[in-house]
């Protein structure tokens, strides 16, 4: 009879009406999300309409894909000087990916238009509050100002940044070339 009441309960309080959100969601505006033409996770990334490509995809493939879901051409660079080693890097807006060897191994994601995470964590619109709240979040002790990182939904690990403590103002996945 007591558990009977137990899983009861909750569901007579829901009816009366009287239960309220304890937070805001963590998810960015819905059309933010509805319009991301990349989706970026703690594994890779791709186009919203097709499979994402995983680390270790072809540069080529990537950044045709990624330029053609954007419509734009990629900046490029180098960085010789990067602890894991020298580092290529295509630039499409706010996303920077990663290359080692041609091939893909990270991705950094700052505010902008047109790309979000596979959960919905857009920088810019997300609330960093929001975000602890209703994911496994663990502030990192570090040299770069509100690092932290966050457990996903397919259990994978992004890390993350909120400068002023209040909004997520970029993300990072995979191999990055930070000096902590």
């Amino acid at each position: 009879m007591r558990k009977s009441l137990l899983l009861v309960l909750p569901l007579v309080l829901a009816a009366c009406g009287e239960a309220q959100p304890a937070h805001e969601p963590v998810e960015a505006p819905t059309d933010a999300v509805e319009t991301a033409k990349v989706f970026v996770d703690a594994n890779g990334l791709g186009p919203a309409d097709a499979e994402p490509f995983r680390f270790g995809a072809a540069r080529a493939d990537v950044d045709a894909a990624i330029g053609e879901a954007l419509g734009i051409a990629p900046g490029k660079s180098r960085n010789e000087e990067c602890g894991a080693g020298p580092m290529d890097f295509s630039q499409f807006g706010p996303l920077q990916i990663a290359y080692m060897d041609g091939e893909l191994r990270g991705w950094f994601l700052r505010e902008g238009e047109g790309v979000a995470t596979s959960d919905g964590i857009q920088p810019g619109t997300t609330k960093f509050e929001g975000l602890r709240l209703e994911k496994q979040v663990r502030k990192l002790d570090t040299t770069l100002e509100g690092e932290f990182e966050y457990t996903t939904a397919d259990f994978g690990t992004i890390t993350g940044f909120a400068e002023d403590g209040e909004t997520v103002t970029a993300l990072q996945a995979g191999i990055s070339c930070f000096f902590r």
